[in-house]
């Protein structure tokens, strides 16, 4: 080749360099993430929507943001809810099949994959606080221990608070904080109580404010966003053990609410029975003062975050989301806890925040919990794992559609048949063990009305069962997926080499 053609190449390829190079230089930065997952928080106890309820703080990161007012949780238990949000999966799928809180459990790195797409966008990630992916010693026999583990998940950083210990012998960072202050005794056995006795008492927490785990994990969260690098984005889920039970709020949060002053939803009866002892309605407002009260605390802690993310310079454009991995019943219906299809237990509060890219308001879509997976790794710019079934919601934060599936479904179960719930814009239906329900939202957002076998409803009932049948048959891991038989490669494969 001689010099000239040489020259001349090089003149050609001048306009893609510098297009490349201007690509570069001026491409819109990566944002931080920060979520925030909170635990049995109820969606009937949001400041939006309940004046009684006290979170200043996350009012106004939903000022600025998305509220999600039809979000509910893929399964209304604690573990398969959080494996969903790791995978992108539902319990159903090959890669979760998790219906409950196992007793032997972890989900394979190959699966859980929202932390490695995270991290291939170039983001440096952690989680801090609970995590409760796994359950016995399940995943020893892969990995040498924890630290191995989480690495594998994408995890460049790990604090694993399990929440308040009632024993003596856990050896996590909330444990040892505690022995090293002298503090461990007395928090296990105050626990230990509590869950033998019954975690829905209502008494201040036997340690201060200051000591109390949530206030804790925060602390560490702070840190953590004190020390990293402004020179790389980060993503940090933050994941709070408040509001569960038990109903342990500390110091002035534990009276900052008056039971007398409270009022109920109409779907809690006068008088219930809960493990045997009988429970009114003022025995319920004092379990609900001291709820709310670890709610003001997790707001404050909320509120430590944002300014910890402010003094890195970065709130101005950090993706921040609230949610929870399911709800609290209540008193609801005449129960207490999770692991029901009514709306206080398997809907869960969403807010995305985004300045210049979500637009403030709120919207009724019926969403999954498990769809901040996505919206991350679509607003850092990555690529999702194939075979997720989770979706992003910034189509529905920007405008561009009005919603991203036409049902959102939720299940658990620890025998046949399982449990389902699918869930629209206005109907609610599932079905249990022993029968099917159905419930008008639009009309009757207590769940007041199960019409489910009103003449009227039939055509209603029927659809509900085809959107979730449909539903299912469209999210399942397909293995064949994408198979092109060898006679069709063959000719593809013919055809460029021809065309080359």
């Amino acid at each position: 080749m001689t010099h000239g053609a040489t020259f001349t190449g090089i003149v050609r390829l001048l306009p893609v360099f510098f297009f490349a190079l201007s690509a570069l230089l001026f491409a819109a930065p990566k944002p931080d993430v920060l979520v925030v997952i909170a635990d049995q928080w109820s969606p009937r106890y949001m400041s939006w929507d309940n004046k009684e309820v006290r979170t200043p703080h996350l009012d106004g990161v939903a000022k600025e943001g998305m509220i999600f007012d039809a979000c509910y949780t893929t399964s209304p238990v604690c573990m398969p809810a959080r494996v969903s949000l790791l995978t992108g999966l539902y319990p159903h799928n090959g890669g979760h099949e998790l219906w409950g809180n196992g007793a032997r459990y972890y989900p394979k790195p190959e699966d859980a994959t929202m932390f490695l797409d995270i991290k291939r966008a170039g983001l440096t990630t952690a989680q801090i606080g609970k995590t409760h992916w796994t359950a016995g010693p399940a995943w020893h026999e892969d990995f040498k221990n924890s630290g191995a583990f989480f690495k594998a998940l994408g995890l460049d950083h790990v604090a694993d608070i399990s929440g308040p210990p009632d024993s003596v012998k856990g050896r996590d960072p909330y444990v040892e904080y505690l022995r090293e202050k002298g503090l461990l005794q007395n928090v296990a056995d105050d626990l230990r109580d509590r869950y033998v006795k019954g975690e829905f008492e209502p008494r201040a927490s036997v340690v201060k404010t200051d000591d109390y785990h949530d206030w804790f994990t925060t602390g560490l969260a702070v840190d953590y966003i004190c020390a990293q690098s402004k020179s790389k984005p980060m993503c940090l889920v933050v994941s709070l053990h408040s509001p569960h039970p038990p109903l342990d709020a500390p110091g002035d949060y534990a009276t900052m609410f008056d039971p007398e002053r409270l009022t109920l939803p109409a779907n809690v009866p006068e008088k219930y029975l809960r493990e045997g002892h009988a429970l009114d309605q003022a025995a319920t407002k004092r379990m609900l003062a001291n709820y709310l009260g670890k709610m003001a605390l997790a707001d404050d802690c909320i509120a430590r975050l944002i300014d910890a993310v402010k003094a890195r310079g970065t709130w101005g454009k950090t993706l921040f989301v609230f949610t929870t991995d399911h709800g609290e019943m209540m008193g609801g219906h005449g129960y207490l806890t999770k692991g029901r299809f009514y709306e206080e237990s398997v809907r869960v509060p969403l807010v995305v925040r985004w300045p210049d890219h979500v637009k403030a308001g709120r919207s009724k879509a019926p969403v999954q919990m498990m769809d901040v997976y996505p919206t991350i790794v679509e607003a850092v710019g990555g690529e999702v794992s194939a075979g997720r079934f989770a979706k992003s919601l910034l189509p529905i934060t920007t405008g561009a559609k009005e919603s991203i599936r036409p049902v959102a479904i939720s299940e658990i179960g620890d025998k046949a048949p399982l449990r389902m719930m699918a869930c629209d814009a206005r109907f609610k239906y599932w079905a249990d063990e022993e029968r099917e329900y159905l419930f008008d939202l639009e009309n009757d957002p207590l769940e007041m009305h199960d019409i489910s076998e009103s003449p009227e409803h039939r055509e209603a009932l029927s659809t509900m069962r085809g959107k979730l049948l449909t539903q299912l048959r469209s999210t399942q891991v397909n293995l064949s997926a994408g198979y092109k038989p060898k006679v069709q490669r063959l000719r593809e494969s013919e055809s460029k080499k021809k065309a080359n």
